[in-house]
C-alpha cells in the first residue's frame, strides 16, 4: 500500500513538473489578411479575392540542448470571382489570387489548412540540428511568402557557427510543401506543381506527376573575409534532377559616418543530374546533358536612411536556367515581386531600385526593371512564354507601435508593360504584361 502510494505521488509529481517545463515554453499567433486584385489587358479576365486565416504554435523550453515545436494555419477564401475559370482567349486562370488558396482545386474555399511545422532541435554552442517540417531561408529555396502562406520543408538542417569568419550549413530533405497547397509532397512530385511551361521542342511539359527523385541536399559556406567583405557559397543537389552552384560576393563599404557603399557578384552554373527526372524526355525536368549558368551584379550606396542601387543579370546563351518554382524565388539581384526570371536563358534584366527607410517602423520606396528576353516562340530558351518587359514596382511597408504592437501593414502595386512580340496570341499577355496587379496585407504577430 505505501509503495503504491509513494509510486502515485512520485508520477503525480513528475506530471506537475512537466506541467511546469512546459508552461515555460513560447506560444505564437499569427492572424494574417491579404487582398489582391489584378487589372488584365481589357479582352481578358479580371481577378480579385479577400483572403483571411489565422494559425498557431508553441516551441517547448530547452532541456539538455533539445527543444521541439510545431505550428499549423487555416484560412479561407472570404470574397473572390471565379478564381477556377478559364479564360477564352487567354486560355488560363487566375495566376496570382488563386495563389493565396489551393492551386490544386480553385473552388476549395474553407477546408484550407496545413500542419507546418513540426520539429525537434538539438542546440550546442551557435550550432544547431533541426529534424522536421520547417521554414528554411536559403538563396533558392525559401518561403517565397508573397502570398497567404510560404513554401516549407521536411528534413534535417544543420548550422555550424562556431567560428568567427566561417558558417557553414547543409540540409538533406524528403518532403515539400510549396506556397499554394495544403499538402505535403516529396521532392519528386512537388516538382511540377506550378504551371510547367513547355519542352524545349515546343510541346507541352509531361513532368507534373512524373519526376522520380527522392531527395535534395544543400551544402553552403559563409567567409567573412573582413567586415565589408562576405564570401558565399552554395551548392543544390536534387537527386536524378540536378546540380547548382551559386557564388555570392558582398561588399559594404563604409565611406563616412552617413555613406556606405554596396556592391555585388552573384554567379551560378547548373548541370543536369541523373536522366534529369525522368527517362521519358517529354516528361523530364530537364534534359541530359543540359547546362545553364548566369551572372548578376548590384552598385549603389546608401546614405542616412536611403538605399539606391543599379542591378543587372545576365542569363548566358545556353540552356535556360530551371529551379522548380514551387520551392521558392530566385535570388537574382534584378527579381522583382511578381515576376521571376528563372525558365529563361540569354536574358538579360536591369533594376533600378530606391528604397528608404526614415524610421525603424517604416519602409517605402520603389522599383523600375527593363528585361529582354527571347522570343516566346524560341521554346527552348523561354519556357513559360514569357515576352520582353518593363515593370514598376511601389511597394509600403509599416510596423505599429505602442497598443497596436505585432501589427504589421503592407502594400505593394505592379504595373508589367509589354516590349517584346506576343505574335499577336493573347496567351502571351494574360497575366504577364499590360496588366496592373494591387496587394494590400494586413499581419498580427502575438
Amino acid at each position: 500500500m505505501q509503495r503504491a502510494y509513494a509510486a502515485a505521488n512520485s508520477t503525480d509529481t513528475a506530471s506537475a513538473d512537466l506541467q511546469k517545463f512546459l508552461m515555460k515554453g513560447k506560444v505564437t499567433g499569427h492572424m494574417r489578411t491579404y487582398f489582391m486584385a489584378t487589372d488584365n489587358y481589357r479582352p481578358l479576365t479580371d481577378y480579385y479575392s479577400l483572403a483571411m486565416g489565422a494559425g498557431i504554435g508553441y516551441k517547448t523550453p530547452v532541456y539538455k540542448g533539445i527543444t521541439a515545436g510545431f505550428s499549423g494555419f487555416f484560412l479561407f477564401n472570404v470574397l473572390s470571382n471565379d478564381l477556377g475559370a478559364v479564360d477564352p482567349l487567354g486560355r488560363g486562370k487566375s495566376r496570382y489570387e488563386l495563389g493565396n488558396f489551393d492551386l490544386q482545386d480553385p473552388y476549395n474555399r474553407a477546408n484550407l489548412e496545413r500542419l507546418e511545422s513540426l520539429f525537434i532541435r538539438y542546440l550546442k554552442g551557435n550550432s544547431t540540428i533541426t529534424l522536421g517540417r520547417q521554414n528554411l531561408l536559403t538563396p533558392f529555396i525559401n518561403p517565397q511568402d508573397g502570398r497567404m502562406r510560404p513554401s516549407l520543408q521536411d528534413g534535417l538542417w544543420l548550422e555550424i557557427k562556431e567560428w568567427k569568419h566561417l558558417h557553414i550549413q547543409s540540409g538533406f530533405f524528403y518532403g515539400m510543401s510549396p506556397r499554394s497547397s495544403v499538402s505535403w509532397f516529396t521532392v519528386g512530385q512537388s516538382i511540377g506543381f506550378y504551371p510547367v511551361g513547355v519542352n524545349p521542342n515546343g510541346t507541352p511539359s509531361g513532368y507534373r506527376n512524373s519526376i522520380f527523385s527522392r531527395y535534395a541536399t544543400i551544402f553552403n559556406a559563409d567567409i567573412h573575409l573582413s567586415k565589408a567583405l562576405k564570401l558565399s557559397y552554395w551548392h543544390y543537389h536534387v537527386h536524378n534532377v540536378f546540380n547548382l552552384h551559386f557564388l555570392q560576393k558582398e561588399i559594404r563599404q563604409k565611406v563616412n559616418k552617413h555613406t556606405i557603399l554596396i556592391a555585388g557578384l552573384q554567379s551560378g552554373y547548373q548541370t543536369s543530374s541523373g536522366n534529369g527526372g525522368n527517362s521519358d524526355t517529354s516528361k523530364a525536368y530537364m534534359l541530359p546533358g543540359h547546362t545553364a549558368a548566369f551572372f548578376s551584379f548590384r552598385m549603389g550606396a546608401a546614405v542616412r536612411s536611403h538605399q539606391l542601387t543599379l542591378n543587372y543579370t545576365h542569363i548566358l546563351d545556353r540552356d535556360r536556367f530551371l529551379f522548380p518554382r514551387e520551392w521558392g524565388i530566385e535570388p537574382f539581384y534584378t527579381f522583382m515581386a511578381r515576376e521571376r526570371n528563372e525558365g529563361t536563358a540569354n536574358t538579360h534584366a536591369f533594376t533600378l531600385r530606391y528604397e528608404n527607410r526614415p524610421k525603424k517602423h517604416l519602409m517605402y520606396g520603389t522599383a523600375f526593371g527593363w528585361y529582354e528576353l527571347p522570343d516566346v516562340l524560341n521554346f527552348r530558351q523561354n519556357k513559360y512564354g514569357l515576352p520582353s518587359y518593363n515593370q514598376l514596382n511601389i511597394f509600403l511597408n509599416y510596423s505599429f507601435k505602442g497598443p497596436l504592437h505585432g501589427l504589421n501593414l503592407q502594400a505593394l502595386y505592379v504595373y508589367k508593360g509589354l516590349v517584346g512580340n506576343t505574335h499577336g496570341d493573347l496567351r502571351y499577355v494574360f497575366n504577364r504584361v499590360m496588366m496592373s496587379n494591387y496587394n494590400l496585407i494586413i499581419n498580427y504577430h502575438i
